[in-house]
């Protein structure tokens, strides 16, 4: 009797512990997946914005050759100077860089994301796996203590 109630105990203690244990580390995924997901949706916010306005900034700079030198130049309704046209030539360089900068950060994000998602797919198999196992241990330890079937011979009861 007592190996049935020792397996139900274990059983049950290792439910409970799984359970716990999940919880917790779903609590810390948690976090850490708002970060990711917030990080990724700002990067790629940004790296969108930034090729919008490197295409407009080449847009600009095709037609700019075509303009004498004391006209201005207007694209999309902008009126550009000389001046604004050199200098937006010279900050062609430094937002490519920036997008460059801003792939490899959305890069980084989606390897964390990654990641994190193998994390979850372990905990679950092994939250699985041990579920499976007190489970089994609980039933069989509950059943035969009900049933008091008797595993064990108990030599008390012979005739000696």
């Amino acid at each position: 009797m007592r190996f049935f109630k020792i397996c139900a105990l274990l059983g049950t203690l290792i439910i409970i512990a799984d359970i716990s244990f999940s919880w917790t580390r779903i609590q810390s995924f948690e976090d850490t997946v708002a970060a990711v997901f917030e990080s990724m949706v700002t990067n790629q916010m940004e790296l969108e914005g930034l090729q919008q306005e490197l295409s407009h900034i080449d847009k600009v700079l095709k037609q700019a050759p075509q303009v004498k030198a004391d006209e201005k130049l207007t694209v999309d309704g902008i009126e550009y100077s000389n001046y604004e046209v050199e200098r937006l030539r010279n900050e062609q360089a430094s937002i490519r860089l920036y997008i460059q900068e801003k792939q490899l950060d959305l890069v980084g994000a989606s390897s964390e994301k990654k990641y994190i998602m193998n994390e979850v797919r372990i905990l679950f198999l092994g939250s699985l796996v041990f579920l499976v196992l007190g489970t089994l241990l609980s039933a069989f330890g509950y059943l035969a203590w009900y049933f008091k079937i008797e595993l064990f011979e108990d030599r008390r009861k012979k005739p000696r």
